[in-house]
């Protein structure tokens, strides 16, 4: 069965090293002529720029599943939002804040982004950000009747590891919330907070559900752990060369690193995409 939609993660998989789309990729997108959905831990504000360049119209997937969004008009329009608990996240950050001081904390909600202090972590996404952060304190804004929380991203530094900071809030004893931990950057470790409800394969099936497709006609392109739900509930499940063993194992097929442009070499040559 011919492949009728793909679902591709950005960083470090349809996204070079530099954080770009290369020409072959975007040639790729041009000659494949199918409808692509992004599916990104990025908010949807970092993401439109992609979806912008690339003319994607459709539903996107922000937040590792937690919000479906659309454009219109470069304007952001949420579809769907899994929001995360304002008292589950308060408790972990409370927590953090005590017992790791220098761990950078960040909040979103679908349009905005939020920080209690213009850290280095801050300052280190918004190099990378479409949007800057409102600086405010925790607590009251987390009081807010009306404040819709999607995700919560601590930032590391090293020595810092991740791990401890995972121990402390798995001791909180928290059921809703589910962490998830995209790759290293340059010495610098993330941990996202999502609600238990949210990961991107909750999203891809969806969008599958909403468009009729059959998983047979689906496809999905990831690196990272975080991107294993996404390739199991397609037909179809690419993994980058540049991707772990773990993903790589996942996958019915990996195609070359993101470094040679791997993206735009499946498509143009995986038979599941040639139309006859």
């Amino acid at each position: 069965m011919m492949i009728k939609h793909i679902f591709t993660d950005m960083d470090g998989t349809l996204l070079n090293p530099a954080g770009q789309i290369s020409a072959a990729t975007r040639h790729a997108i041009h000659q494949v002529d199918l409808p692509v959905t992004l599916v990104s831990a990025r908010s949807a504000v970092d993401m439109a720029p992609f979806a912008t360049q690339l003319h994607l119209t459709g539903p996107q997937i922000g937040f590792n599943g937690a919000l479906i969004y659309q454009l219109h008009h470069h304007q952001i329009h949420p579809l769907h939002t899994i929001p995360l608990a304002a008292n589950s996240a308060l408790q972990i950050i409370q927590a953090v804040q005590r017992h790791f001081p220098a761990v950078s904390i960040n909040l979103y909600d679908p349009f905005r982004w939020y920080a209690p202090q213009a850290d280095r972590g801050v300052a280190r996404q918004a190099a990378r950000s479409a949007a800057a952060p409102t600086i405010t304190p925790v607590e009251p804004l987390l009081s807010q009747a009306d404040f819709n929380l999607i995700k919560v991203t601590l930032i590391m530094e090293a020595p810092q590891k991740p791990a401890p900071v995972v121990k402390l809030i798995a001791g909180l004893g928290l059921t809703d919330v589910s962490l998830q931990i995209p790759a290293s950057e340059q010495g610098v470790s993330f941990i996202d907070i999502t609600s238990r409800q949210a990961n991107k394969a909750h999203g891809v099936q969806t969008i599958m559900a909403e468009a009729g497709l059959q998983r047979a006609e689906t496809a999905a392109f990831g690196d990272g752990e975080n991107d294993l739900p996404m390739l199991a509930a397609v037909g179809l499940p690419i993994a980058m060369g540049n991707a772990s063993t773990k993903v790589q194992a996942a996958a019915k097929y990996v195609t070359k690193p993101n470094t040679a442009d791997g993206w735009a070499h499946a498509v143009l040559t995986h038979p599941a995409f040639q139309k006859n």
